[in-house]
């Protein structure tokens, strides 16, 4: 091989090695930027999660304070043992948040908690108001006025 072919060689193999670097780099500088964009999702969503929790405590207290009824539509503990004792007991409460989390409520400011049976707390979701789901429920009876 003489001189010529071996420096042109050598050219070529830096070249390539030269591209293979730059491409390493722009391969690698994505994915940080991915990686970064990953980690960041998921801080938000550990924070929303901590926004959300609501400790046992409060929710005892709440149920309280709302003495065990449906802030929507009205069924209690207290109504159901009155049919039934002990009926109460499978009443489904759970406490939700009037302005949600997603929409900036705070997840455990007491005043942003009421108690709601499961029922009203589905139709309710994250993008309805007490109000609108109030005029929603019919239960299956039928109002013929």
């Amino acid at each position: 091989m003489n001189d010529k072919m071996l420096v042109l060689v050598i050219i070529i193999l830096g070249l390539l090695a030269f591209y293979l670097l730059i491409k390493y780099l722009f391969t690698r500088g994505s994915y940080n930027r991915a990686r970064r964009k990953e980690e960041e999702k998921e801080r938000k969503k550990r924070e929303t999660a901590k926004r959300r929790y609501i400790t046992p405590k409060l929710k005892a207290y709440i149920l309280e304070r709302d003495n065990y009824t449906c802030q929507i539509c009205g069924v209690s503990k207290g109504f159901l043992d009155s049919l039934f004792p002990h009926l109460g007991d499978y009443l489904l409460l759970e406490i939700d948040h009037i302005v949600p989390v997603a929409n900036g409520g705070m997840g455990n400011d007491e005043n942003n908690l009421q108690t709601l049976c499961w029922r009203c707390n589905r139709k309710k979701g994250s993008s309805k108001t007490n109000e609108q789901v109030k005029k929603s429920i019919d239960y299956g009876i039928k109002n013929n006025r």
